[in-house]
Parts: C-alpha cells; sequence; structure tokens
C-alpha cells in the first residue's frame, strides 16, 4: 500500500534532520517555504508537523516558529531507531545494536523456552530450513532474511507484545548491519551452529540453556563485527 502524503513529508522532515538540514534547537523554515521545499501543500505539511510534534520530535512554539527538539525529548522508539541508523558510524551501530539484542534476546529465550508452542516450533524450524536452504544456494540476501525470522520467531514465542514491538522498530538497522556479517560464509556457518543450539534448547523447554545458548551467539556476534 503506498504512503500518504503526510506519511511521506514526515520521511523527509526525518531525512533533513539526519544529515544535518534541519539542526537541534533550530527552527525549521518558515510554513510556506518548508512546504515548498517538502514539495507538498501547508495542509499536509501541517500534518506532517503534528505528527512529529507528537512523537516529541518537532517543538511548536507559538509565535516564535517550529523547532527541532533535542533526541532526548523524542518519545517514538522508531524514530529515534530511524535517525540513530544513518547517523551512527557503522561499526559502532552494529556493537550497540548487539548490547541492545544482549539485553532483549537473552531474556527473550529463556521466556520462549517456557511459553513456547508447537506452532512457534514449527515456525523457527522452517526458518532454519530456509537458512540452510538459502546457504546451500548462495544466496546471502535468503539467509539474511531466514536469520531474522529466526530471532523474530524467538521473540514471537516469549509471549510479550513489548519486546515484539520494541524488535520491529530495531528491524532496519539489523538488517543494514547484519547484511555486513552475513556476507561472510563462515559468519553464517557458525550462526547456524548457534541457531541449532537454541532452538534445541527452546523446544526441550530449558530456559537457562536457551539463554546460555543464546547468550553465546551474541558473543560470536560481536566477535563477527571486528571482520568486516
Amino acid at each position: 500500500m503506498s504512503k500518504s502524503l503526510s506519511a511521506l513529508a514526515v520521511e523527509q522532515i526525518i531525512d533533513r534532520i539526519a544529515t544535518g538540514e534541519f539542526q537541534e534547537c533550530d527552527a525549521l523554515p518558515p510554513e510556506a517555504d518548508l512546504a515548498e521545499i517538502l514539495g507538498v501543500s501547508r495542509l499536509t505539511m501541517r500534518e506532517a508537523v503534528r505528527v512529529l510534534k507528537d512523537r516529541g520530535v518537532l517543538s511548536v512554539v507559538h509565535g516564535r516558529g517550529t523547532y527541532v527538539a533535542p533526541m532526548s525529548d523524542w518519545t517514538d522508539l522508531a524514530t529515534i531507531v530511524e535517525v540513530l541508523g544513518k547517523t551512527t558510524e557503522p561499526r559502532k551501530l552494529g556493537q550497540q545494536l548487539i548490547e541492545i539484542r544482549r539485553m532483549l534476546e537473552v531474556g527473550a529465550c529463556g521466556l520462549a523456552a517456557e511459553n513456547r508452542t508447537e506452532d512457534d516450533l514449527v515456525a523457527m524450524r522452517l526458518h532454519l530450513e530456509q537458512f540452510d536452504l538459502a546457504e546451500s544456494l548462495g544466496d546471502i540476501e535468503g539467509a539474511l532474511v531466514a536469520d531474522i525470522a529466526f530471532h523474530n520467531a524467538i521473540v514471537e514465542a516469549s509471549g510479550n507484545p513489548f519486546l515484539r514491538s520494541i524488535m520491529v522498530a530495531l528491524h532496519s538497522p539489523l538488517m543494514r548491519s547484519r547484511r555486513e556479517t552475513t556476507s561472510i560464509r563462515e559468519v553464517r556457518q557458525r550462526a547456524r551452529g548457534h541457531h541449532v543450539a537454541i532452538y534445541k534448547a527452546i523446544a526441550a523447554g530449558d530456559a537457562a540453556a536457551a539463554k546460555e545458548a543464546m547468550r553465546a551467539h551474541m558473543t560470536q556476534t560481536r566477535e563477527d563485527l571486528e571482520l568486516i
């Protein structure tokens, strides 16, 4: 489904913040000028500003103008992730993502071992098979998609909707970061071994083993960053 004009205008403003064209605490151009820059009507521009104001990205000071708020005031995780993904050096971004993944996914593994259903296990096995198929065909992008889908299936099996929401917000930078490491055959082979160990622990309902298996996988992933 195509995006609305206001959604596209929101993206344009966020992109300009990410590139530094619109900087923190600076005023945006006057209403007419901003609409022209974005190539939209004033009505569409106002809707985009309203959306970003609700996310804490913009601050409207009546009688003075609209300002870019400090990122510490932003309230929408997906917007924060999008901008950080575009402004952070790739290796540093990868390290930061692994840190947050270790915090979230180790716990998610423990919950998955306790709460997983047979359908969850079927989904995990499917993604493991898709990973193997992609690997046999030399399909790096397919292996990446299957890898991320396997991790998402674990989060789904945890049964915690907050975890799902956070991982959805992290999807784009995770794809960009992991695309580089997944391109290395040795990394894919190591990841596969960790995935199998994680799956077996979850299938066995062993929360402690599942958490330890994911912890080992995150350690391996951090070490793999050094290969880039």
